[in-house]
């Protein structure tokens, strides 16, 4: 009798274990899953971080005005940077950040986003994106409206950006802004679903 109960028990335990075992495979299957590391090592988000590493550049190279806690100065400081990214790239234009891979491969992530967590697309209404306003590459992003964020949901599948940078939505495009100049550096029309 003794030995019944052991054979039962470990078997008991045995079945106990595939079960949970199936259940977090069925789990981690039906949750959202961030881009894989070779999605976010493919060769185009390479060029891309590259890219921005070029822009970086640039930028951290213009010359800079002491920093202040008044209002206007902030506001004057962030115009001269501004007029200097435009002055310095005054032949930029769309698709010189976004080139046609990089472009191809931020639709397939952003698509792939969408399909895995429905719930992006509810997320980015809820922060009722710009539809009036259509970005163009060196243009300010005007100071009165909203800066919509991309939902975190969307970010794991997209580069994770340098802190000078940020991705916005506007409508359907998607915008890749200077915070600080408040510059549309590229954009991707029609990104959006």
């Amino acid at each position: 009798m003794h030995w019944l109960r052991s054979y039962v028990t470990i078997h008991a335990r045995a079945i106990l274990r595939f079960a949970v075992a199936t259940a977090a495979v069925c789990i981690l299957a039906a949750s959202p899953q961030p881009a894989t590391e070779s999605n976010l090592e493919s060769q185009a988000f390479l060029e891309f971080r590259q890219h921005v590493q070029d822009y970086l550049k640039l930028q951290r190279s213009m010359p800079r005005l002491r920093t202040t806690k008044h209002r206007e100065e902030i506001s004057d400081r962030r115009r001269a940077l501004a007029r200097q990214i435009r002055e310095t790239r005054s032949n930029a234009k769309p698709g010189d950040i976004f080139t046609p891979e990089i472009n191809a491969a931020f639709r397939q992530a952003i698509r792939s986003a969408f399909q895995a967590a429905p719930n992006v697309s509810k997320t980015i209404r809820q922060g009722e994106p710009i539809t009036t306003w259509h970005p163009r590459v060196n243009r300010d992003y005007p100071e009165y409206l909203p800066l919509t964020t991309v939902p975190p949901t969307l970010l794991l599948h997209l580069p994770q950006l340098p802190e000078e940078l940020a991705y916005r939505i506007v409508g359907r495009d998607f915008v890749l802004q200077d915070i600080e100049a408040r510059v549309v550096i590229d954009f991707i029309r029609n990104a959006l679903p």
